[in-house]
């Protein structure tokens, strides 16, 4: 027997089986969530853990007006009575938080609004507030001015405003994010007036301090499963974003940039600690490779885009943002691909044992002619 040629003949049948059983790795499909009536550009915000969308963009005699998109009405404006305004936030129930300008422009209001009604929240008694997020329950939180003109982080459930109070010896705080356990992200200033990233629970924030070589720190998001993702800065103009892991609260992961020596900022993390942002004018993700530019895991067919910054992602691994499409400014929405299932082992096993009995028959009746 002609031991090197049955080899080779036994190589050739398993590597044409392969295909059978190895899967494409998972991508990114596109979809463009579009623009306002009468307007040109759009930006989305947030998503919420069902893929809602919100943003915000022009319309028709609007500057900015809020939208909420999803999968089956596409995009709709959101009326909140003022030329200029923005929505942060949604959940689940389609329920939008952010801010709006007064017609003068001199104070912003926190609101909330489902779109077929508008409530402003109220402030810690100060002109201003801002609603930053909204988690499923429907808890806002986000900033407020006070009576005696300091910024203090707030909790709102619909009747109930909390401020959430601050570092000891701060004067300011400020709340951007809050996961479905109402467990809350934020900045607050610290005794010797440095920024340091924070986190509520409770009622308590709990510092997470600045890693040797940057000035501030600042945590834009938070999981589910207690992820915070955010940005330190060096005071200097560069920037870092990080992610910060609940199992091990004395260490940040420092998330690297797009370009050498490039900076990058932390927008949005998932409970498998996934992380998205932007780096140098460019979206990425963030996974257990590295650092990734969003652009090159973009399904083939989805020409026309740069994407310019990656703002959330829920644990579907939809991923919400703004990008560039034929050279407007769109807002737009990733769905991770699926990959192929893999055929059981079993049955890949059995392809290949029929392709190797196919192709020894053949051989052996080679060798008989």
């Amino acid at each position: 027997m002609n031991h090197g040629r049955f080899v080779s003949l036994v190589s050739a049948c398993f590597l044409f089986a392969l295909p059978i059983r190895l899967g494409a790795s998972a991508i990114y499909q596109i979809t463009d969530l579009g623009v306002l009536p009468g307007g040109s550009v759009s930006s989305a915000t947030a998503i919420s853990s069902n893929g809602l969308v919100a943003g915000y963009g022009d319309a028709t005699s609007l500057i900015s007006q809020p939208f909420l998109w999803s999968s089956g009405a596409g995009l709709s404006g959101l009326n909140v009575g003022s030329p200029l305004a923005e929505a942060l936030g949604v959940n689940a129930s389609g329920t939008v938080a952010g801010y709006l300008l007064s017609s003068d422009l001199s104070t912003t209001s926190a609101f909330t609004t489902d779109g077929a009604s508008t409530a402003l929240i109220p402030t810690l008694g100060g002109a201003n507030n801002v609603a930053t997020a909204i988690n499923d329950s429907g808890t806002v939180v986000g900033y407020s001015d006070t009576a005696d003109g300091s910024q203090i982080a707030f909790s709102y459930d619909g009747s109930t405003l909390s401020s959430l109070g601050l570092l000891p010896s701060g004067t300011t705080s400020a709340a951007y994010a809050i996961n479905a356990s109402g467990v809350i992200a934020g900045q607050a200033d610290a005794a010797d007036g440095s920024f340091h990233a924070v986190v509520s629970s409770g009622g308590t924030w709990t510092d997470l301090g600045i890693p040797t070589g940057y000035a501030s720190s600042d945590a834009t998001a938070i999981a589910n499963s207690g992820y915070v993702a955010g940005t330190l800065t060096d005071g200097l103009g560069a920037s870092m974003g990080f992610l910060w892991t609940p199992s091990d609260p004395t260490d940040m992961t420092l998330l690297g940039a797009l370009t050498v020596g490039g900076d990058s900022q932390a927008y949005g993390v998932n409970s498998s600690g996934l992380v998205v942002g932007t780096s140098d004018g460019v979206a990425f993700l963030f996974d257990s490779t590295g650092i990734q530019d969003l652009n090159t895991l973009l399904d083939p067919a989805s020409t026309g885009w740069e994407l310019e910054s990656a703002t959330a992602i829920n644990d579907l691994g939809q991923i919400a943002g703004t990008g560039y499409y034929g050279g407007a400014m769109h807002g737009f929405l990733l769905d991770p691909e699926t990959s192929p299932v893999p055929e059981p082992a079993g049955a890949t096993l059995a392809s290949v044992g029929l392709l190797l009995a196919a192709c020894w028959r053949r051989r052996s009746r080679k060798e008989r002619v």
